[in-house]
């Protein structure tokens, strides 16, 4: 039986409400230059690409280069909001809107990729994986052997016992183990 894919109406309010949303480029926990809902702009060029206005204009390629290698200077672990002062470009929402709902598709075809049954899951199963994944990207979720065994299984209530992450606050990890139970019924 094959399972609808994740609603984005709750997947991209529960990113925004763990990673936060800014309009303007910060450092990541992991020291990655990032706008948005956790939108990493690995390299100046792809910060190049990104719609930016200073002052209600179209911000000039030289002003996004000198903010993006601002921020990439900057110290790690400020909140994001702190990076504001650094920068001039900002991103309107509506843009920000766009970037994320690509970041989302892009994301789950990674995990659909790497998750041989990603669609038979229940969609709170893709929806906590997904929080997993784009937490610890793809490589990290993979790492946790005994998790996607018992997702595998369909086995929720180990699924859900075996979603814990360190470094994560107690909030999201609840809300992730949630997201498990609930397909248990």
């Amino acid at each position: 039986m094959l399972f609808r894919s994740m609603d984005l109406t709750l997947v991209i309010p529960r990113l925004q409400s763990f990673e936060g949303c800014e309009p303007h480029m910060y450092l990541c926990t992991g020291g990655k230059v990032t706008i948005g809902i956790g939108h990493a702009i690995e390299t100046p060029a792809d910060a190049g690409g990104l719609p930016w206005s200073i002052n209600g204009r179209l911000a000039a390629d030289t002003e996004i280069q000198t903010d993006y290698a601002s921020i990439a200077a900057a110290q790690m672990d400020l909140a994001a909001p702190a990076y504001a002062h650094l920068t001039q470009c900002r991103m309107a929402p509506a843009d920000i809107t766009a970037l994320v709902a690509a970041d989302v598709a892009r994301f789950e075809a990674k995990l659909a990729a790497a998750l041989p049954n990603w669609s038979t899951y229940p969609e709170p199963v893709q929806e906590a994986l997904f929080d997993m994944g784009f937490n610890l990207g793809v490589d990290g979720l993979l790492k946790f052997h005994m998790l996607l065994a018992a997702v595998d299984a369909g086995q929720w209530a180990e699924a859900a016992a075996q979603s814990h992450r360190k470094g994560i606050g107690d909030t999201r990890n609840q809300q992730t183990a949630a997201l498990f139970l609930q397909a248990a019924g």
